[in-house]
């Protein structure tokens, strides 16, 4: 099913040694939908959200679970909306029961969202679905970062790199863009908040690679990866990545080292342009919102708040205007009504 990986990348590599990276529901009787929708939901929650399992890793992963920090070992399962941040100094394998393994390379950093979503917010992941459709509980993993999104075809392995915006230290020209080879299989692209309306997606076949710019609704594809792109890719990902078996000792709930988190833990999700951040389900200031009764989280938002507009009526709300009422009103029934000269 995979063609020898190695020899792609090593082929791009050697060709331009050195290059600087460039890059439904049917409508029911309002009756008989209260009487069957605990039934429903019961069907409904095993694919909701595909759990991802720490499968592997050499160091510890930082996660934030709900509003708490805490360091991850291999085994933990984590949970609905939890962020995952690799150290700079290796990288780690997630699994879910659907057919889907992907690899976080250093200094990645992605949130976990229902149904086998995950949002990069930088770094580097490779993408293994070699699920069937056939199968009953199938999910297919959608990838999207702050520019695109990314849908992989049945068993497509794709690598993808993608630089968030306010990365420190990034190159301007390619802190906004998100780059894509697609190692087997094949996958759809599709640009998030077009600049021009609405954009098409675009078909990514093996072997193609892809780039996409923030200042640009295309989606530049080419024969083969940018040799920068190879550089600069993790040296695992020139493998062929395979599922591996699950750890021995899974844990369901976070070890006892999680902590509240500061701000400087977050602030780079708070400001990120990822749609995540204010989507009704994985909203960041409802998610986050608790920590402002920390003085140091609070005044962090604070000093912060011109890169923060939607934390602006949490820290500053807007005045409560006292409706001041004649005291005819005060006194009169709801249900009076009066005629003639009299009346008020």
């Amino acid at each position: 099913m995979f063609v020898d990986t190695v020899s792609i990348y090593r082929a791009a590599f050697t060709a331009h040694r050195g290059m600087k990276f460039s890059t439904h529901v049917v409508p029911m009787i309002s009756g008989l939908f209260r009487l069957l929708a605990p039934f429903a939901l019961l069907l409904l929650a095993p694919h909701v959200h595909a759990a991802w399992t720490l499968v592997q890793t050499d160091v510890p992963v930082t996660a934030i679970h709900e509003t708490g920090r805490y360091q991850a070992e291999a085994g933990q399962i984590f949970g609905l909306d939890d962020m995952v941040e690799t150290p700079a100094n290796g990288g780690v394998q997630i699994q879910d029961a659907a057919g889907n393994s992907v690899a976080l390379g250093h200094d990645t950093r992605v949130l976990l969202t229902r149904d086998a979503h995950i949002a990069i917010l930088s770094g580097w992941v490779k993408v293994l679905h070699a699920c069937d459709a056939n199968k009953a509980n199938c999910t297919v993993p959608v990838i999207q970062t702050t520019r695109t999104t990314i849908t992989p075809a049945n068993n497509t392995a794709l690598v993808i790199a993608a630089a968030a915006a306010n990365d420190e230290g990034a190159d301007p020209q390619d802190a906004d863009t998100d780059a894509v080879f697609c190692e087997s299989g094949a996958a759809s692209l599709l640009g998030v908040n077009g600049l021009r309306g609405k954009a098409s997606p675009v078909q990514l076949d093996m072997h193609r690679f892809a780039t996409h710019l923030a200042t640009s609704d295309t989606i530049a594809v080419t024969a083969r990866p940018d040799p920068a792109f190879v550089t600069a890719m993790p040296v695992m990902f020139r493998d062929a990545l395979l599922a591996l078996p699950m750890p021995a000792n899974l844990r369901m709930d976070p070890p006892g080292n999680i902590r509240p988190v500061a701000y400087s833990d977050v602030s780079d999700w708070l400001r990120s342009g990822l749609t995540a951040r204010r989507a009704p389900s994985t909203r960041f200031t409802a998610r986050f919102r608790v920590r402002l009764s920390d003085p140091g989280f609070h005044r962090a938002i604070v000093q912060h708040i011109r890169d923060l507009p939607d934390w602006l009526p949490l820290v500053f709300p807007p005045p409560q205007h006292a409706v001041i009422r004649s005291r005819a009103i005060q006194t009169r029934s709801a249900y009076s009504y009066s005629t003639g000269p009299d009346r008020p």
